[in-house]
């Protein structure tokens, strides 16, 4: 695994071609992606091991901007409602701001799931906020007692799922129409029925 700072500008490179390898990460050769990022294959051996060390570093990086996007909207001020809402908006956007990265990671699922570093990012980017969001709601009576655990993962995937699925159909993501059309089908799972909100509140 690389130790070497990646420049900026190489990392964008990388980034921008990650749509050449987001089908066939098997057959990919440190060749091709020289060839595709227009990265001399010299300078990829400087700071990369191999072709898995680009894609870690390709999820890594995808997963630290999906974690500062996800803080963001942590911020927002409201019930549980609200924030989980902000918290959908904002894995929508970032898919919509890196659909090749985004393809990368879904195919390639089973390589990503052998790096350690990359299944960590995934739960602290996304999964530790909405179970902190869930555990919060439930304890305030906004929420049905929910498995936080199993919940924050259905979350993730809906909407990873969703949003890749309008990237490979049409090509971009309406953020908030789509979010406004799948924020409820999951809200009505969990949302604390109104006898039970009243006894919270009672």
């Amino acid at each position: 695994m690389t130790t070497r700072t990646v420049p900026e500008g190489l990392a964008g490179k990388l980034t921008s071609a990650a749509a050449g390898f987001a089908v066939a990460f098997d057959d990919v050769r440190m060749e091709d992606i020289a060839a595709s990022s227009g990265i001399p294959r010299a300078t990829l051996y400087y700071y990369f091991a191999g072709k898995d060390d680009v894609l870690a570093f390709l999820l890594r990086s995808m997963l630290e901007d999906l974690r500062s996007s996800v803080a963001t909207a942590l911020d927002v001020e409201g019930d549980a409602r609200t924030r989980l809402d902000a918290v959908v908006r904002a894995q929508l956007a970032h898919l919509a701001a890196n659909p090749a990265a985004s393809q990368l990671l879904l195919m390639n699922l089973g390589r990503a799931g052998r790096l350690g570093q990359i299944a960590s990012g995934i739960d602290a980017g996304f999964h530790a906020p909405v179970r902190r969001i869930l555990g919060e709601g439930v304890a305030a009576g906004e929420l049905a007692d929910v498995d936080v655990e199993v919940t924050a993962t259905a979350i993730y995937a809906s909407v990873t799922i969703v949003g890749l699925h309008a990237l490979m159909v049409t090509g971009g993501i309406d953020v908030d129409g789509t979010a406004d059309r799948l924020f409820p089908f999951f809200w009505s799972g969990i949302a604390a029925s109104r006898a039970s909100t009243a006894r919270a509140t009672g």
